[in-house]
């Protein structure tokens, strides 16, 4: 997949691609996981690869989180650490896109941040750089974060599973969930539709009803099958 800018706009932040794209990530690592199950990521950067048991993947280092100091750096400040290059290539598009939209969390090379932080950025970045999951991994004292592209990993159609993502990403995540619900069905391909009290998803000839607060927030979500 190739990055994503179009719902992209020019006054984001993070917060607000994350809203956008978050859900897109979240459902990526659910394909992730149903492929490797249990077991635990390894990270070998010499042959820039993450195995899972006996898979492996082709990796991009994005950076990486010091959960005693929590603090994120990112891999495009390579000078003094010496990552191979081919490596942090999509680290570098962050940090040119984080230059080009005022993104500060993306062209700041070190800053404060938690691991539910960490996980955020990550999400965004997979999702817009068109990666099809991401994982953080215990490298020495350190969570790495990395993009992983492979056609070995699913994707996921159909009402039950957009439905299942999409509430399990605005309970555990702070967002608008308005703005959340329409870019996810934008990026799936799907066609959405949004009234006073409601919101509305067609998936083939299937329907993913959306009730709505007078916040706009979600009320309640029901799929409903042709």
């Amino acid at each position: 997949m190739e990055a994503d800018f179009s719902l992209v706009n020019e006054n984001d932040d993070l917060q607000d691609l994350f809203s956008k794209y978050g859900a897109l990530a979240l459902e990526k690592q659910e394909n992730l996981s149903k492929l490797v199950g249990d077991s635990e990521p390894e990270l070998d950067i010499e042959n820039g690869i993450v195995k899972f048991g006996d898979k492996e993947f082709p990796i991009q280092l994005l950076g990486f989180l010091d959960p005693d100091e929590d603090t994120w750096s990112w891999a495009w400040d390579n000078e003094e650490i010496g990552f191979p290059e081919e490596l942090i290539e999509e680290a570098k598009e962050v940090k040119e896109f984080g230059e080009d939209q005022n993104i500060v969390q993306f062209k700041q090379s070190m800053f404060a941040a938690s691991f539910e932080e960490a996980h955020i950025l990550s999400m965004t970045v997979s999702s817009i750089f068109g990666d099809d999951a991401y994982c953080g991994v215990n490298y020495g004292n350190f969570v790495f974060f990395v993009t992983i592209k492979s056609d070995e990993i699913p994707s996921s159609e159909g009402p039950e599973e957009f439905s299942n993502i999409f509430n399990e990403f605005h309970r555990r995540f702070e967002v608008n969930h308005l703005k959340a619900l329409e870019s996810y069905a934008m990026l799936k391909g799907y066609e959405y539709k949004y009234r006073d009290d409601f919101a509305l998803v067609k998936i083939g000839d299937n329907r993913v009803v959306v009730g709505l607060t007078e916040r706009k927030n979600v009320q309640s979500i029901k799929f409903i099958l042709a």
